[in-house]
């Protein structure tokens, strides 16, 4: 298949035919353009702030998707807005995250809403700086898997930049934010998104142990390539990327849809070189190095 790096063109696949060979059908050329429009549709948004979200990009990923798909598979879940957005056309949802703490937090909107809801009000009544430092330095023996998934609500809501980061013991380790008046305990939404998830099965894996069907969708967004990666003590190296990659292969083997985003780097390029690649500008406000915040150039890359 051919390999493309001019900004996306505005399309879409269709039913059938060569994957590589997409037709025109709007005007908007933007990959930014109307994202909120996608978002203001969705019942839900994501209840998490989460490096590399993929909200302004929404609008570009759909202009890749297939006109219908079976099972919905994300294996990098993070905060979900692509799950969100898609929420009237998906019929069954299988969403899973190496995280433990973040699946957790998933399947506890989806189980136990109120309760949730409750025990993040108690954090929203006592936020401060002191107590951020509690609850992040004393809570990691917590038990209670819905006191755990409120602690990490609320350190996700309140910590630096909405950064998750853990050190090689994978205790998180973000100073308090500087927000002024954060959303901690959003129960409209949480209800909202525990409603949505209800035909999803949110569990926590790798990629490597997900099986799509043919015409099921595949949507993978792993920890980039030459960007932070320390959603886990074990980070994301080349290796995975190449090992993510022969998934991909083997999905796309089976008839599943796939579709990658990641950034725009000579190894993601080399690695999907079968595969039709776009390249997309996205705004990033996280990055362990400065100059790499703003807006970016990213990759999204299409079976």
């Amino acid at each position: 298949m051919t390999s493309y790096t001019e900004p996306l063109p505005t399309c879409r696949k269709p039913k059938g035919g060569e994957s590589g060979k997409l037709k025109k059908d709007r005007p908007d050329n933007s990959p930014t353009e109307g994202h909120v429009e996608y978002l203001d549709r969705a019942r839900a948004t994501p209840f998490v702030k989460w490096a590399g979200g993929k909200r302004a990009l929404i609008p570009a990923i759909m202009k890749v998707l297939p006109e219908s798909f079976g099972d919905y598979y994300e294996p990098f879940l993070g905060g979900g807005a692509l799950f969100f957005a898609l929420d009237s056309r998906i019929r069954r949802a299988f969403l899973s995250d190496v995280n433990i703490e973040l699946m957790l937090t998933w399947q506890m909107v989806r189980k136990r809403p109120e309760h949730l809801i409750a025990a993040l009000s108690k954090h929203a009544e006592r936020h401060s700086s002191a107590h951020y430092r509690q609850v992040r330095d004393d809570g990691h023996d917590e038990q209670d898997p819905v006191l755990l998934a409120a602690r990490f609500i609320y350190l996700n809501k309140t910590c630096f930049n909405g950064l998750y980061r853990v050190n090689k013991k994978g205790r998180f380790n973000v100073p308090f934010g500087s927000h002024i008046n954060p959303t901690i305990c959003d129960s409209k939404n949480l209800r909202a998104a525990s409603e949505v998830l209800a035909k999803a099965d949110p569990k926590i894996g790798s990629f490597e142990n997900i099986r799509p069907r043919a015409g099921d969708l595949v949507y993978c967004d792993p920890p980039y390539d030459g960007a932070f990666a320390g959603y886990t003590g074990a980070g994301f190296n080349a290796h995975d990327h190449r090992a993510l990659r022969d998934a991909c292969l083997s999905w796309r083997a089976a008839g599943a849809h796939v579709i990658i985003s990641n950034g725009a780097t000579d190894l993601v390029r080399s690695l999907y070189t079968d595969f039709t690649i776009y390249e997309v500008a996205a705004r990033r406000n996280i990055n362990s190095d400065g100059n790499g915040r703003g807006e970016v150039a990213e990759l999204l890359i299409v079976d």
